[in-house]
């Protein structure tokens, strides 16, 4: 029946700011106007989604079915009140960022209004907006509108423009993600909401074939990779803490005074349900399953058998090479005491997700297999990949940490997901929302004032051992 489907369809087709000086004063001060100058990361600095994220599926690629098949649902959905949403994002602007996160957040988001707020958001914005284009250039990938000649719907897209520019990845989905990545970041109290509307943002460009889905799928990790560089600038971190104060000061809330995993992410909230066998996405689940079991007796394979180790030991283990340094308890307690707790609270979300979701078996358990490598759990979840979110949110972490060493230290990150496929334990969609699920925890991770203390600390362990080890 897979088979069947697939020859249809490919016939088919620093100092705080806010605590050391009165910060209505300084609100006037913010940058009225964005040029490269106020951008936290120039295009240059910025991890490079040509290099830590794979090529795009061709249209001969198993991995297109997946692509095939969302082209399809976004096109059944135009018609209806979720499609005339979609059209009306397609505008990308600061002001249709403060619209949509203002909704999010129960405040108005504008520079007269919530300065600080607005100086935060826009300079994001404005950062995430070269993301993308490395890939974008690099790929010049052709979009779905054009690939099946249709008629733009989204009221502010245009055919020339759409057919002159790279559908991989999306622009919009990294933009949209970022901010909200940012936003949740300084308002856990409200960050389901705000990472739902993020997520929603990208799904809107499915619907109206501006994009595939693995482009948007692409979108949000640049997305958390382009905000992971932020982290790395002071400027940055002046500019979240001073929004931060300003919007509690508005709101009257308090802060939390939990620790991130006991205020994280609700997934339920922020992803789709997961894929089942009734669902037309399955389809591209198998197909790519069996694209990757086909790597389990090369070289790759070898290394997915690695990566379905996830321990403390064996995740320094491989976080060395991309970082360039021998990682272990003793030799770089800081950056070990980091991770350390940057995974239980990422495999804690992680599992957290999986108890409260519908079980989806495992690839190897669903089509009476064996497990080729990782632990043989047939009553364990598929729906989320526990190590596809440790990966990448540890990969997001430690770019923070090493901003000079992004790509590798992503590339990795990535790969640990794609290993979950080869190995017959996780599904492609599953680990697809891990990684998502894994930028959302990441954003309440950077909020824990515990971590920011291990962040600095393992950020001074790495700097001078880099100098020692150039």
């Amino acid at each position: 029946m897979v088979f069947v489907f697939m020859n249809k369809t490919f016939r088919l087709l620093s100092a705080s700011l806010l605590m050391l000086c009165p910060i209505l004063g300084s609100y006037a001060q913010f940058p009225q106007r964005i040029s490269t100058a106020n951008l936290y990361v120039q295009r240059e600095q910025q991890p490079d989604g040509g290099v830590f994220l794979p090529a795009p599926p061709d249209t001969s690629s198993v991995a297109y079915i997946d692509d095939f098949v969302q082209w399809q649902w976004g096109k059944s959905v135009r018609p209806t009140e979720r499609g005339e949403r979609a059209s009306q994002e397609s505008a990308s602007s600061t002001y249709e960022m403060a619209r949509i996160f203002s909704e999010a957040l129960g405040i108005k988001i504008s520079r007269s209004e919530t300065p600080a707020i607005y100086n935060l958001m826009s300079r994001s914005y404005h950062t995430a907006e070269q993301a993308s284009k490395n890939p974008k250039e690099k790929y010049m990938r052709i979009r779905p509108v054009i690939q099946f000649n249709e008629t733009p719907t989204g009221r502010s897209d245009q055919l020339e423009s759409l057919r002159t520019s790279g559908s991989y990845p999306s622009g919009h989905t990294t933009r949209g993600m970022a901010t909200a990545l940012v936003l949740a970041e300084m308002a856990p109290d409200c960050q389901d909401t705000i990472l739902r509307r993020g997520f929603e943002y990208g799904e809107s460009r499915v619907i109206v074939s501006a994009h595939y889905q693995s482009d948007v799928d692409a979108g949000y990790m640049c997305a958390a990779a382009c905000v992971a560089a932020m982290h790395s600038v002071p400027d940055f971190r002046t500019d979240m803490e001073a929004a931060h104060a300003e919007y509690y000061d508005k709101t009257g809330r308090k802060p939390s005074s939990g620790a991130a995993w006991a205020d994280a992410p609700d997934g339920r909230r922020i992803l789709p349900v997961p894929v089942d066998t009734a669902s037309s996405r399955y389809y591209g689940d198998v197909a790519q399953y069996f694209a990757a079991k086909a790597e389990r007796m090369t070289g790759r394979g070898n290394q997915a058998r690695t990566d379905a180790d996830y321990s403390l030991e064996a995740l320094l283990s491989a976080f060395s090479a991309p970082l360039g340094l021998t990682l272990d308890a003793r030799n770089t307690s800081a950056l070990a005491a980091l991770m350390s707790q940057c995974r239980e609270a990422l495999m804690r979300n992680a599992t957290d997700l999986a108890a409260a979701s519908d079980f989806r078996k495992r690839p190897y358990v669903q089509l009476g297999e064996t497990a080729f490598a990782g632990a043989d759990s047939p009553l364990s979840s598929s729906y989320p990949s526990v190590e596809s979110e440790i990966g990448w949110g540890l990969a997001l972490i430690l770019t923070q940490v090493a901003p000079d060493r992004a790509d590798d230290i992503l590339q990795l990150g990535y790969r640990m997901g794609q290993s979950g496929i080869i190995t017959g334990q996780h599904w492609a969609t599953d680990i697809t929302a891990a990684r998502i699920l894994a930028s959302c925890m990441v954003a309440r991770l950077n909020a824990d004032p515990k971590i920011h203390r291990l962040l600095d600390a393992a950020r001074q362990e790495y700097d001078s051992m880099a100098v020692d080890n150039p």
